[in-house]
């Protein structure tokens, strides 16, 4: 699931940069998976990286394992976890002016597509209903820490929210059989 949604993104960025920049080639592109050394941004790209994964628990309920009533039977269903990811948009271009230029585009594709659904994504997996995108502005002592993670000097990025996932497990589910009869025997 996690990987649809970096590719609808990749791909939907893609297509607008590419419309505002004529740009024919593709200019969001994913870290070469043979190095997997982000220090490695290539140039004239715009990157995505998943930096964090972070359960939203905000949302959970009380009582997660409450289980469904189907067909008079109760059922009991692992919770649905819901999680949000942060994208780090890192833009690297060898003009610094066409650099802001493309950030001003991430920024601008964003406002105009916060929600992405089976309505305006039509080939979003089943699975998901909707997922939403929201900037993050880190202070600069955690973007020291980002940056010094990855072990690489500074570049113009943006970072994204994505909100909702849920991961549902639909294949261990249990049924418990309500009771219905209670035999008592109090004979001494």
């Amino acid at each position: 699931m996690i990987d649809e949604v970096l590719i609808t993104l990749k791909d939907k960025l893609n297509e607008y940069v590419c419309l505002k920049t004529d740009h024919p080639e593709d200019t969001v592109v994913f870290p070469d998976g043979s190095k997997l050394d982000p220090s490695q941004f290539p140039l004239n790209n715009i990157t995505p990286i998943l930096i964090n994964i972070e359960e939203e628990k905000s949302i959970r309920s009380a009582d997660r394992f409450s289980g469904v009533v189907r067909n008079g039977l109760r059922t009991e269903v692992n919770p649905s976890i819901p999680v949000n990811l942060l994208i780090l948009f890192v833009v690297r271009f060898a003009d610094y002016e066409q650099s802001m230029k493309i950030l001003s585009l991430i920024i601008r594709f964003f406002q105009r597509n916060r929600v992405f659904d089976h309505a305006n994504t039509p080939t979003l997996s089943p699975e998901l209903s909707k997922f939403t995108m929201e900037l993050q502005a880190l202070p600069l002592a955690e973007q020291n820490e980002l940056w010094n993670s990855l072990r690489s000097a500074y570049q113009p990025s943006l970072l994204y929210k994505v909100s909702m996932l849920v991961f549902n497990d639909k294949e261990s589910i249990q049924v418990i059989r309500d009771v219905n009869k209670v035999e008592l025997d109090i004979s001494i």
